[in-house]
């Protein structure tokens, strides 16, 4: 008995550990995105500019930060780069400021890392001086001007005008179609008065400033005809035999047909019905289809007809996903020596990658790691598994984080919070259960004693693996203090309670 009683009962506290950079416990939490940065097309060539691309993130203590460019570590306070509380600002920025932007936080407790923000520099260069081809069509007959647009990031916007800026051409009379993929001008129809010289212009809007520029024009020479020849539609403009476009953004299709007379289109699902969305653009040249679904996934025909004949085509509108979280992890806090199992699924088209982030580095299966896409598993946890986690779910049309925190227990046993109850009524001849559940990381040693007596299992007194003791057919000499010990590497606790024993028992 002697060793039982040498037990020091400890006043047990949660023990507040840092191992290299990871907090294992107290009022410490680690790094929660509030401000992420965003993707941006900046004007190439904008005289005493500033980027700034925003980071903040709560933690306590207060979170400190770095940036990655293309994934290599940045040295920031030199040249043009430096940090405004966790932005990144970027002076007088060029070209060689292209590139994939993370910011990463970090305190005691871990470092998360960014989504990615893309830096692009937007540009128009102008049309080359050289002078455009004519061309000469006869009256009925359908022709097209070609605009072939300089060097430019990202697509442009483009409309024609006729013979002095800002004659634009008109679209309403069905004759005239500029797309919006080449920026050719089409003509469905030729009329004498359509004479004269055409001059593409183009547009680019960015962020924060807008651009236009136009080409030398082509002159055009309609000829007359005295008996213009009559022709079915002829499809010239066609939209991809397979399109593809992402759910909730839109979807466009072209197509226009030359004529006489001047063709009208119509478009049809072939595999199912007309989205009602697309209103009145089943009678135009372009087929709009706004905030793409699966449902929306199909053959598109579009017809062109006169009263000489039609005309079709058709070509499959294949719809894909960005990555978005079906099942995340939480922020966990697991005993030392217990085993984690995490999951994160993310749906998209095509299938998300999943990928498992510790502290801003990658995990790979070793170890006491093993990392199955979108399951993780770390068996025997010990202190320096503590941190912050992130899984990344990834394919060819985005990328998405989520982030939780791990914190690895270690706590001395401590009753404060459940202590054994200072009174334990039980009847003569009936039963009672005692229950021991200190708090403890990793799970203690539990024993029970009644005085100076340890109690072992008997066909009286059983004590369950979790430190539970029963006691059956009670008798008066059942009563008395029963203390249940508990220990683990950190330090040793106990909790006493006082059985009483009355009467007989009480049945229901």
């Amino acid at each position: 008995m002697e060793a039982l009683f040498g037990l020091l009962f400890l006043s047990s506290l949660t023990v507040n550990i840092v191992v290299g950079n990871v907090c294992v416990s107290g009022h410490d939490r680690g790094p929660v995105f509030e401000e992420q940065p965003s993707s941006l097309i900046y004007a190439e060539g904008l005289i005493e500019g500033k980027i700034t691309l925003s980071c903040q993130a709560r933690a306590s203590p207060p979170a400190t930060y770095s940036w990655r460019l293309n994934g290599t570590l940045m040295e920031l306070g030199l040249s043009r780069y430096s940090l405004v509380a966790g932005s990144l600002v970027i002076s007088n920025p060029d070209i060689q400021d292209t590139g994939s932007y993370q910011c990463l936080a970090k305190n005691p407790c871990g470092t998360i890392i960014s989504r990615a923000a893309n830096l692009k520099f937007g540009y128009l260069h102008d049309f080359p001086p050289n002078s455009r081809t004519s061309q000469t069509v006869y009256e009925g007959a359908g022709t097209f001007q070609t605009c072939q647009p300089p060097p430019h990031y990202p697509a442009l916007s483009y409309r024609w005008y006729f013979n002095e800026f800002p004659n634009f051409i008109r679209k309403d009379d069905g004759r005239w179609f500029v797309s919006q993929v080449t920026g050719n001008l089409y003509l469905a129809k030729a009329e004498l008065n359509d004479t004269g010289s055409y001059f593409c212009f183009t547009t680019i809007n960015l962020d924060i400033s807008t651009k236009s520029t136009f080409n030398k024009g082509s002159l055009l020479t309609v000829l007359p005809d005295a008996n213009p020849r009559r022709s079915a539609p002829s499809i010239k403009l066609r939209f991809p035999a397979e399109t593809y476009g992402l759910t909730g953004h839109t979807a466009q299709l072209e197509c226009f047909a030359y004529g006489n007379p001047v063709p009208k289109l119509r478009w049809r699902k072939v595999d199912g019905l007309m989205p009602s969305k697309v209103g009145s653009s089943t009678q135009s040249p372009t087929l709009t289809l706004p905030e793409l679904s699966f449902d929306d996934e199909g053959i598109y025909e579009c017809e062109a007809y006169n009263s000489e004949g039609s005309d079709t085509y058709h070509g499959r509108i294949i719809v894909q996903a960005q990555p978005e979280w079906l099942q995340v992890m939480s922020d966990s806090e697991v005993e030392i020596s217990s085993e984690l199992n995490w999951n994160c699924i993310a749906a998209g088209k095509p299938r998300p990658a999943v990928r498992w982030i510790r502290n801003g580095l990658f995990l790979i299966t070793q170890d006491r790691v093993i990392v199955n896409g979108g399951h993780l598993k770390i068996s025997n946890l010990a202190l320096e598994d503590s941190g912050m986690y992130q899984c990344v779910a990834e394919n060819k049309h985005g990328t998405i984080y989520s982030s939780a925190e791990l914190r690895v227990q270690v706590q001395a046993p401590d009753f404060r919070l459940n202590p054994v109850r200072k009174l334990i009524p039980a009847a003569r001849g009936g039963q009672v259960v005692i229950e021991c559940r200190p708090r403890a990381a990793p799970k203690p040693i539990l024993f029970w004693s009644r005085g100076t007596e340890l109690l072992t299992n008997n066909s009286r007194i059983t004590v369950t693996p979790d430190g539970t003791l029963w006691i059956y057919n009670i008798s008066r000499a059942d009563e008395g203090k029963y203390t249940c010990f508990a220990e683990n590497y950190l330090g040793k606790a106990n909790s006493t309670g006082h059985l009483s024993v009355r009467g007989n028992p009480t049945h229901a």
